[in-house]
């Protein structure tokens, strides 16, 4: 490997940053607690060569004209790329993954979403921004789920994974884990979705539902009794609620709301904010009760937070709720607390930030 990508690298694995961005002769960058910080420059050849040993990225690159994922190990630590080209430069964004994967206390889930590894039917969604911790609490959650069935069920579970590209490296003792990646073990998550249905899983993982057909496999694989875990970029529960329905054509939504209404367990969004030892996750919990199938089902959205205002006994939370008692226990910082309420006003369904 090039010296000088190995000495970023190592930095970043030192530091803890989150991200480091690289483009070619151009100096480099590491996030560290949500900062930049200038580093040293890759030469184009350098960086050319450490991407192609991980499996010719640069000629795929300029093949394809678009970005390309993949995933790897430095250090005993395991990180996410993506590729992509800037001004006909190439260019890379390294995210660094947690040394192994968290709790669910200690992502700081609050007891709504720590709830959900009871659950054995549905589909739970956790949405939020890019670079919000998604991909982490899903894991956080997963690993939740096979340790509750092996303490309380006695029994280990047979989860399949559906992962572009494959970031944590899933083990549970009891449960059977079958990790694939996109590219690798599979062309589509259509496809490998319904593939899925016939190798008898208790548990399916996709890391996003990105299109209607995606979409319309993972309510089929709830419908047929599985658990399906994924992710969704949207804001808040109810925006993500709305953009599962937004998916499909206009003369099928109707049908496509009653199947989420039927589908739907939990929505958990997730927002990275300045907290008072580093970057503080907050969480929005919904939780599947008659009223919110009910807004599910007829479009109501705009209802939905006023419905998780009032779900606090059985677990519900809005943003402005959570923070409140983040900022209140001293975990958040006032900054942090503007910085999550930012928007929250904007008179779409993001209204979930009303005052608790």
């Amino acid at each position: 490997m090039a010296e000088a990508m190995m000495f970023l690298l190592d930095e970043m694995v030192r530091r803890e940053a989150s991200d480091l961005h690289l483009t070619a002769g151009a100096p480099s960058f590491l996030r560290v607690a949500g900062r930049l910080q200038p580093m040293s420059s890759v030469s184009s050849a350098e960086l050319a060569a450490w991407l192609d040993a991980r499996g010719d990225v640069c000629a795929r690159l300029r093949e394809a004209r678009t970005g390309m994922d993949f995933a790897f190990t430095h250090a005993g630590r395991r990180l996410r790329g993506n590729a992509y080209l800037a001004r006909g430069a190439v260019a890379l964004t390294l995210r660094l993954l947690p040394a192994r994967i968290p709790s669910l206390t200690e992502i700081g889930a609050p007891p709504g979403f720590c709830s959900l590894a009871q659950v054995r039917h549905g589909l739970i969604l956790v949405t939020g921004r890019v670079g919000s911790g998604k991909t982490t609490s899903l894991a956080s959650l997963l690993m939740a789920l096979t340790a509750a069935a092996a303490a309380s069920e006695r029994r280990g579970l047979h989860v399949i994974t559906l992962e572009d590209p494959i970031e944590y490296l899933c083990e549970s003792a009891g449960s059977l884990i079958h990790q694939r990646e996109l590219g690798r073990d599979f062309l589509s998550f259509p496809e490998a979705l319904r593939s899925a249905l016939r190798e008898d899983p208790d548990v399916l993982l996709v890391t996003e539902l990105r299109d209607v057909a995606a979409v319309r496999a993972a309510l089929a694989a709830a419908e047929a009794g599985m658990l399906v875990l994924s992710t969704l970029h949207a804001r808040t529960a109810a925006e993500a609620v709305q953009r599962l329905s937004d998916f499909f054509p206009a003369e099928e939504r109707a049908a496509a709301r009653a199947a989420l209404a039927a589908a739907v367990t939990a929505i958990a969004a997730q927002r990275l904010v300045a907290g008072t030892a580093g970057r503080q996750a907050v969480f929005e919990v919904l939780l599947r009760t008659p009223a919110i199938c009910r807004m599910i089902h007829d479009g109501e959205e705009r209802q939905i937070p006023s419905a998780m205002l009032a779900g606090r006994r059985e677990g519900m939370t809005t943003f402005a709720a959570e923070g409140r008692r983040l900022l209140q226990a001293g975990k958040l910082t006032r900054c942090g607390y503007e910085e999550l309420m930012e928007g929250m006003q904007d008179g779409g369904v993001y209204l979930s930030g009303a005052s608790p």
